[in-house]
């Protein structure tokens, strides 16, 4: 399954929300925007740097997604339902990020068609997305999701360690450097 790139109708227009009427802040590489077991108060804009949201238990952890320029960071039960974050998100990298409030930044979706229709785009394509990464752990050898990988975030794929891709897989670090041996064998 293929998940379509989102077409927002005004990206701009989110841009200058949070630009306007938002704070900037800056973070440092493993720094915490949000944290696992805690509500999360604010919205983020990616204005540089990247992002990895992160399910963590005792040692263990699991990618959920990375997020780089332009994309957002939140939490949708701590938005919405004023429930706790069920990851972490911490930065990859230096990072700038714009920040809203939660209640501001909900107000405005709720009451502006303009961000509603954002905001209904925004759900879909993320619905989409988690639809294909749950098919994807259920029915792809490890190395097909590699594959895929590499494919959807190869231009940022170098700001990535390969222990967070090996966690966003689903598999151990050494695994992963024999799947990416194969795969460099099968590409001379």
């Amino acid at each position: 399954m293929k998940v379509p790139k989102p077409v927002y109708l005004d990206p701009q227009g989110i841009r200058q929300l949070f630009q306007t009427h938002g704070k900037k802040i800056k973070l440092k590489k493993k720094e915490i925007f949000a944290k696992q077991g805690l509500p999360l108060f604010s919205v983020g804009m990616v204005e540089s740097g990247g992002f990895k949201l992160v399910y963590k238990l005792g040692k263990k952890e699991w990618i959920k997604s990375f997020i780089f320029e332009g994309g957002l960071l939140g939490s949708l039960p701590s938005i919405l339902n004023q429930q706790t974050s069920t990851y972490s998100i911490l930065a990859l990298e230096p990072s700038e990020v714009f920040v809203l409030t939660a209640n501001e930044f909900k107000t405005k979706m709720e009451t502006e068609s303009q961000y509603k229709d954002f905001l209904i785009q925004f759900l879909s394509h993320l619905y989409l997305k988690k639809e294909e990464r749950v098919a994807d752990f259920l029915l792809l050898e490890p190395e097909k999701r590699y594959r895929k990988f590499i494919k959807e975030y190869h231009p940022v794929l170098d700001r990535i360690s390969q222990i967070d891709q090996a966690a966003y897989l689903g598999i151990t670090n050494v695994a992963l450097s024999r799947i990416k041996k194969r795969v460099f064998e099968d590409n001379r």
